[in-house]
């Protein structure tokens, strides 16, 4: 039941606007509804993946296919890091690019855009990515795979988080995220 109340905390957080929406006031000033007021969407938690108590991370390799695409993408953001145009986010794009190619993500071309530039971000703040590990595979029936990852970098790591699913024979990424959030994962 718990694993299932993350996936839907997932699946409503992928549907978050993510764009300012202009807000009509509701006293109907004439003056204020000539220049409407724009609220920006409130930013989702930082924590993007509570681990329970109980759950034993489980850092064991997932399939093939999905292994060699995130060890691409994080070699890819590697790579950035240490191009001359380390600044330039040709590199992010490129990594997500190549990582969302055939996924629902990959469509969302705001949604990438906000994912490329909170990556560059966080990388600015926490220093280039130097490697990265598996640090817990579990899944959620036979067709829902919760991957999380953690990437070493000068000030602190990067906790990563892919869910997968597998409509038939293949799987897809549905899902990802990343955080700074570690006390959680402390027992």
């Amino acid at each position: 039941m718990k694993f299932a109340s993350v996936l839907l905390l997932f699946t409503l957080l992928a549907r978050l606007p993510v764009c300012a929406q202009a807000v009509t006031p509701s006293n109907g000033d004439a003056t204020s509804a000539a220049q409407p007021a724009t609220q920006t969407a409130p930013s989702p938690p930082r924590n993007i993946m509570p681990i329970g108590l109980n759950h034993k991370p489980n850092p064991t390799n997932p399939p093939p296919e999905i292994a060699r695409s995130i060890d691409l993408f994080f070699k890819t953001l590697r790579g950035s890091e240490t191009a001359a145009t380390a600044n330039d986010s040709d590199f992010y794009e490129k990594a997500y690019d190549t990582f969302f190619a055939g996924t629902a993500l990959g469509a969302q071309k705001e949604k990438m855009s906000i994912f490329v530039s909170k990556t560059q971000e966080a990388f600015g703040l926490y220093g280039p990515l130097k490697d990265y590990e598996i640090f817990d595979n579990y899944s959620i029936g036979s067709n829902v795979l919760v991957l999380t990852y953690l990437t070493r970098h000068s000030m602190q790591p990067l906790r990563w988080r892919f869910i997968y699913y597998r409509p038939d024979k293949t799987w897809t990424l549905i899902n990802m995220g990343f955080d700074d959030v570690l006390l959680d994962m402390l027992d």
